[in-house]
């Protein structure tokens, strides 16, 4: 051995962390099964296990201080003088709440009911999703206005049969006709109608991303409409207003009964907030609009969930990318 050594390299060098012993617990590490793992890949709940997010086992004394943390987040309402302790009781408890959703898989309404600040601060959504998908965050706005609603407004121009204006004007007109172009290219796959799909429109199938009510209607009205309760059970998009002039977008999940006031954002910004949603609270895609959920995943640079993918959407993705 060289001098600067300290004679035991040949059983772990901290270096370059190799050795026999490294070795060994590299091997021992392979074979182990996930439940005898600390740190344990855990599936998304969407039928795949191609999006997995690493997790940390939650020790008992971590566990007790995320209950502090808890409780904290729940009493402090979002004042100025809040923020900074919110922000930093979310941050604590961010291994304990991803290590419950994904083990548990509670309810939209449970898990809003332990982290309330989710409905009055809609952008700790982002953050969490940024925990789960460093550097992917901000990709979808950055690609759907600028590269996405162009393409897609020009095949929309080759349609004759489907509804929406010829040449909008405003941005949130374009990327409303855009949406009604990705949801009409995207219809459900095979596998999906097999489960319980029925033949739909692309209006009845959009409304399961972006539902628009009149002007006026009021927030609380949303969770008393037997319509909106009884078709849709996954959290969607309910704009007041009709997308090219709405006055404010909301996310509603009217099974759980929450509603999440987006304040002032356009809908790029709401259906960006709407997908990082399903991400955070572990939901499964409506089997109506799931492959153009999945087609989002794309441009935030995730793997495509859920196996096989229907040659629409593939030739959907060469015509648009």
């Amino acid at each position: 051995m060289e001098e600067e050594n300290e004679g035991y390299e040949h059983f772990y060098d901290p270096t370059s962390h190799s050795g026999f012993l490294e070795d060994k617990l590299r091997n021992l590490r392979r074979n182990l099964r996930d439940d005898q793992r600390r740190y344990c890949k855990i599936g998304l709940g969407r039928g795949s296990s191609e999006i997995t997010v690493t997790l940390e086992e939650v020790t008992e004394g971590d566990e007790e201080s995320a209950k502090q943390w808890i409780t904290v987040i729940k009493r402090m309402k979002p004042t100025p003088e809040n923020l900074s302790s919110i922000k930093m009781g979310m941050e604590k408890t961010y291994a304990h709440r991803r290590f419950w959703i994904t083990s548990q898989s509670p309810t939209v309404a449970d898990i809003f009911e332990h982290y309330p600040r989710f409905i009055d601060m809609p952008y700790l959504i982002d953050k969490d999703f940024g925990e789960m998908f460093p550097g992917k965050a901000d990709l979808f706005l950055r690609k759907w206005e600028a590269t996405i609603v162009p393409k897609l407004l020009k095949l929309a121009a080759l349609e004759k049969n489907v509804e929406g204006p010829p040449q909008p004007e405003s941005a949130e007109s374009k990327c409303f006709t855009a949406l009604k172009m990705l949801t009409h290219y995207l219809p459900p796959t095979a596998s999906g109608r097999s489960q319980g799909w029925s033949k739909c429109s692309v209006k009845s199938a959009l409304s399961y991303i972006l539902d628009v009510k009149p002007t006026g209607t009021s927030i609380n009205s949303l969770l008393e409409s037997p319509e909106t309760a009884t078709t849709v059970n996954q959290p969607c998009l309910v704009s007041l207003g009709h997308p090219s002039s709405a006055v404010q977008y909301v996310i509603i999940a009217a099974t759980d009964r929450v509603v999440i006031p987006l304040q002032d954002e356009g809908l790029t910004c709401s259906l960006d907030k709407l997908f990082k949603l399903y991400w955070v609270c572990n939901l499964a895609y409506p089997l109506q609009v799931a492959a153009v959920f999945k087609f989002m995943e794309h441009l935030y640079g995730m793997q495509i969930s859920g196996g096989k993918r229907s040659r629409i959407m593939k030739q959907t993705k060469l015509q648009v990318l």
